[in-house]
């Protein structure tokens, strides 16, 4: 397997199938941490504390990927919603206020600006009458759908 093949896998795993495969693994992996350990020829207290790193790692980790994961799915639920409204509402853009009145009050624009960053195939920056930042769908025109 490839590793772009692997990364995208894991990137698509829901947080309970990663932990469930990590807490699987976690014997062996656990086991040849204490083969490098033993190999390092330390006292025991040495041993236990190299352990001990291993496993907060371990935890940090795993507590990364979640924090991660929540994020990225608050994301794509953001984007899911403003292209949503903008379809329902035959509107091409609108603006951050817009975008807070009537889908979600807790958007911040740097919020907001992360979505365009990363969906960019999708959304886009639009500059409304006024200066006022906000935000666009990107729309297919005819000739991409028949391609």
């Amino acid at each position: 397997m490839e590793p772009k093949t692997i990364l995208k896998t894991l990137k698509e795993a829901s947080p309970f199938d990663l932990f469930l495969v990590s807490f699987l693994l976690l014997p062996f992996v656990a086991d040849s941490w204490l083969g490098v350990i033993n190999k390092l020829n330390l006292d025991q207290l040495a041993r236990y504390c190299g352990l001990g790193i291993v496993v907060v790692a371990y935890i940090i980790g795993i507590i990364l990927m979640l924090q991660g994961s929540s994020r990225a799915r608050r994301r794509e639920i953001a984007k899911d919603l403003i292209i949503q409204y903008l379809t329902s509402k035959n509107f091409e853009m609108m603006s951050f206020d817009r975008v807070r009145k009537n889908i979600n009050k807790s958007y911040t624009n740097e919020f907001l600006e992360s979505l365009i960053e990363h969906f960019p195939k999708e959304l886009r920056t639009a500059r409304l009458k006024g200066s006022k930042s906000g935000i666009a769908r990107i729309i297919e025109s005819d000739e991409d759908e028949e391609a």
